[in-house]
Formats: structure tokens, C-alpha cells, sequence
């Protein structure tokens, strides 16, 4: 078998740093080493197992980053040269530019996901331990960095099952003896690739361990158990207690869930909760706000709004506009086409119509009370909404209806009396009740109503003017019926009677020749 360079190194890291411990945890290809380091000692540590300090130009490896991070203070590369992830109590997660000679509380490195490997495959009450070859211990990981070791073993056994490397893929031992003597305890024979042991020890089972002479038989009474194990069936070994499956009264609080370990359990926050004052809190939410404000409150967490808005009460994670005053100015998308047109996509509050013009959009409030009955008394209208008000001797039940009250403290519906004068408004204020907008009073239905108006305008005018050229080409004598004649009337004066009198007189000399 032909390894490759790197792991040569990783001996000699191995053997150099094999007294440092720490603790680090992987998830995909991002692993997080929880060791006090500077920038130039945590750089150099990532290089040196085969990858290079994260990089946090884009959102690929969020997911992982807040399921892997304690509080703490961690090394990243990020525009600037020493760049570190502050991690607080919960989910506030902040980048800050520290001297890279400042010693923080870890590092946090990126391999390529072929070479990275996932957990060793082990027969069930085995327990399988794993080690970096720079000391760290990786516990609770989906994945392992190249060059970590994996060594499985039963509870309470005195030598190990089997031991393995991670190369890309898992490597048992004995492997070459080049590579940390081929995995073995004692010494390795370069020409086979197999382990030796001294004389008086045999080589176990396992091929890699040495053992006494004595501890080569089998030994028929039964182990004694530390606390967290049994025996086993066959009574010779002992295995895990899995205390999570056989009792189901622990970790019984909001967001807690048990995780067996080796030879004990232990109550972790489930994924979407971190701890806070010893209690698991959901903090899912604040990875959806629409703002990035996230707020705990009584417990709690809640999305906040910047000023001017406020929470949807429809989504708790998405904000919406906010006016307490019968009008403001409308949210509109920037679109300078548009704007010329006075056609601009503009949004207004719930309660409130927009209305666009000379390039400006307005939030209009909507008189509710006016549009329709909404109330069995009386309706006020408010900005954004509206409120019913009953009269004397009623209460409101629900959010618009009035109920009468007995002197007993009994309650009946109202009935509506024939005669009589309406009683006194009641002087207690009922609570504020959402708009309740029409249907109909949309921007489009408006837009539609103003073509309709124009188009009926403009049918009435061609009408008028068609009625009026029809009475100017009208002639009477169409209309004269062949018995009548129509005389017309002249003023007359002297010189008018003598031509008329004159013509009269030719006339009949004309006929009598």
C-alpha cells in the first residue's frame, strides 16, 4: 500500500504534540479545534492536518457553524487578515477584527469533503474513540479530519477490537510501518507490514496488541462492571449501559434530549436550542426574522421590526408597515419609470388605501364605519381599524356584538325594539379591532370605476352632439302637409304696402291678357 506524503508528516506530529488535548467536533467538512491558539499557531495547525482556516465568504457552512460552536471567541480568515467569530450566550453570532497575536479560544478549519471521513463501522456494545494527530479528542462529530485515529474496544476490555486511520477512507491496522509503525503497539516488520511483540508476550488477536503470557487464556469469571456497564450475555466483558432507552423519565425539559455516552448519559439541547442559564431555549425563529432582530422576551425569543414597522400578526417572523395616524406616506418600490407614470407598486398598512399622484403615494386611513355595518351599536372608527361601542346596559361579546345585561348578571342577545329612543353610549371603551377592509376597495377596482366613469362620459357627449346636427339639418317643408300653407309673418311700413299693392295690380293685369 502507497500512502501519501501528508501522513508521514502526521507521525511526526503525532509523536511531537501527542501530550497537547483538546477538544474538537466536525460536521461535513468544517471541524472546530477548542484550543487556546493565535492566529499564526491556529493557521499553522489547520495546514498541517491537510486544510486551511474557514472562510466566511458566503452562507454554506452557517448551518454547521451553529451547531458546532461553543461561547467562545474563535480564529477564521475573513476579508481582513486575523478575523475572529464571537459566539455569546444563544444564537447572537458576530464577526470582529482581533491582533492576530491575541491568543483566542480556538479555531475553526475547512477540509475538502473527499477527504474527510464519517464514523467507523462497529459492532453494536463496541465503543470506538477517536483521536487527531495533533491531540485533539473529537466527540459528538457527523465526520473525522484526515489523520485521526479511531480505536474500538467492549467496555472494560484491556485491549482494543481494532484500531484505524482516516485517509480519505478508514485504514485498519497493522497498515504500513512507515505511518505511525503501522498502527501497532510495539514494534512493526517493515518487511511484512505486521506487528512484533517482545519475547514472554504474544501477539493478541487483534494483531496489534501484546499481551501477557497469562492474559492469552481465557479467563471464565465474570468481570467486574465500573458504573455505566453490565456484563455481557457470554459473562466475559463488559458493555454500555444505554441508560437513554432503558428509562424514559430523563431529560424530560422543554428542548432536551438524552445522549448515551461511555458508561454515562448526558441531557444536551436538542438542534434549534442552545442553553441558557441551564435551560434549552428555541432559537430557531431567529434565523428566519425578517430584520435580523431576534429579542428574548420572558424566555422567549421574538422577532423585532425596525422603526416604522411592526410584527405581522399573520407571521410572526415577517414586519409590516406601522402608522397610528389617518395618513402616511406609502412604501413603494423603486421604479423611475414608473414614478413618472404615477403607476408605482405602493403598499400601505392594513386599514389603508394608497393613493398615487404628482409622484408621491399616500396611505389614506379606510373609514370602516362608513363602508358597511360592522357593529350592532355603534362603530368608531380608528386609524388602521375600527372599535364597536355599545350603549348603556350592554357589554360587547366577541368583537362586534352587544349582549343586554340583567341586574342578575345574566346576559341575553339583544332585540331590537320598534319604538323608542336609542339609549346612552356605554362610557367603557372596548379593545381596538383590526381593519376590516372591503373586498371591493382595491387600487385596481378604483382604477376600474374611473375608466368605466370616462367611457359613459364620452358615450353621453357623442350623443348630445349627434342630437344637435340632426335639429340643425331639419326642414320644415319636409314636414307640410299638401293642404296647408305656411305663411310667413313681415313687418310691414308704408313703402313695404305700396310694392306689395303694386305687384298685386300687375299680377292681375297679366292674367285678364
Amino acid at each position: 500500500m502507497n500512502l501519501a506524503t501528508p501522513a508521514l508528516i502526521f507521525c511526526a506530529l503525532f509523536l511531537q504534540e501527542a501530550a497537547a488535548s483538546g477538544r474538537a467536533s466536525c460536521s461535513g467538512g468544517l471541524c472546530f479545534f477548542q484550543r487556546s491558539a493565535d492566529f499564526e499557531v491556529a493557521e499553522k495547525a489547520c495546514k498541517e492536518s491537510d486544510g486551511q482556516l474557514m472562510r466566511l465568504d458566503s452562507g454554506e457552512h452557517v448551518g454547521a457553524l451553529n451547531r458546532l460552536l461553543r461561547p467562545g471567541r474563535f480564529w477564521l480568515r475573513g476579508r481582513a487578515n486575523c478575523t475572529a467569530v464571537s459566539v455569546e450566550s444563544g444564537p447572537l453570532v458576530s464577526l470582529e477584527l482581533e491582533p492576530c497575536r491575541n491568543t483566542l479560544d480556538g479555531f475553526l478549519c475547512l477540509y475538502e469533503s473527499s477527504s474527510v471521513c464519517g464514523a467507523v463501522q462497529s459492532s453494536g456494545g463496541t465503543l470506538v474513540m477517536y483521536r487527531t494527530v495533533t491531540g485533539f479528542d473529537v466527540l459528538e462529530s457527523e465526520t473525522f479530519p484526515p489523520g485521526t485515529l479511531a480505536l474500538v474496544r467492549q467496555p472494560g476490555a484491556r485491549y482494543p477490537d481494532s484500531k484505524h486511520l482516516c485517509m480519505s477512507t478508514w485504514l485498519q491496522s497493522p497498515w504500513p510501518c512507515e505511518v505511525f509503525q503501522g498502527g501497532c503497539d510495539h514494534g512493526c516488520n517493515k518487511t511484512s507490514n505486521t506487528c512484533t511483540c517482545p519475547d514472554a508476550r504474544a501477539l493478541h488477536r487483534n494483531n496489534i496488541s501484546c499481551m501477557e503470557p497469562t492474559a492469552a487464556r481465557p479467563q471464565p469469571e465474570t468481570p467486574r462492571c465500573p458504573e455505566g456497564y453490565k456484563p455481557a450475555a457470554d459473562g466475559g466483558r463488559c458493555v454500555d449501559v444505554d441508560e437513554c432507552a432503558e428509562a424514559s423519565d430523563l431529560c424530560t425539559g422543554e428542548g432536551e434530549q438524552c445522549v448515551n455516552l461511555d458508561g454515562r448519559y448526558e441531557c444536551r439541547c436538542a438542534q434549534d436550542f442552545v442553553e441558557e442559564d441551564g435551560v434549552c431555549v428555541n432559537t430557531s425563529i431567529c434565523l428566519l426574522c425578517e430584520h435580523m432582530k431576534c429579542e428574548k422576551v420572558s424566555g422567549v425569543y421574538r422577532c423585532e421590526c425596525k422603526e416604522g414597522y411592526r410584527v405581522s400578526p399573520k407571521n410572526p417572523t415577517e414586519c409590516e408597515q406601522e402608522c397610528h395616524q389617518r395618513e402616511c406616506p406609502a412604501i413603494c418600490n423603486s421604479n423611475e419609470a414608473l414614478e413618472k407614470k404615477d403607476m408605482q407598486q405602493c403598499y400601505c398598512p392594513e386599514g389603508y388605501i394608497v393613493d398615487l399622484g404628482h409622484g408621491s403615494a399616500t396611505c389614506y386611513d379606510i373609514d370602516e364605519c362608513k363602508s358597511q355595518k360592522f357593529c350592532d351599536h355603534e362603530c368608531e372608527n380608528l386609524p388602521g381599524g375600527f372599535r364597536c361601542v355599545c350603549r348603556e346596559g350592554y357589554r360587547l361579546q366577541g368583537i362586534d356584538k352587544c349582549v343586554r345585561l340583567h341586574q342578575g348578571g345574566e346576559e341575553e342577545e339583544e332585540e331590537e325594539s320598534a319604538s323608542g329612543s336609542p339609549p346612552d353610549l356605554a362610557s367603557t371603551p372596548v379593545s381596538l379591532q383590526p381593519a376590516a377592509v372591503p373586498s371591493y376597495i382595491k387600487t385596481g377596482s378604483v382604477l376600474g370605476i374611473a375608466v368605466f366613469v370616462v367611457l359613459c362620459l364620452a358615450l353621453l357627449v357623442c350623443v348630445v352632439k349627434r342630437s344637435l346636427r340632426r335639429c340643425a339639418s331639419l326642414n320644415l317643408n319636409s314636414l307640410k302637409h299638401p293642404d296647408i300653407d305656411i305663411f310667413y309673418l313681415q313687418q310691414i311700413t308704408t313703402e313695404t304696402y305700396k310694392r306689395l299693392s303694386f305687384d298685386k295690380q300687375f299680377k292681375n293685369d297679366s292674367q285678364r291678357v
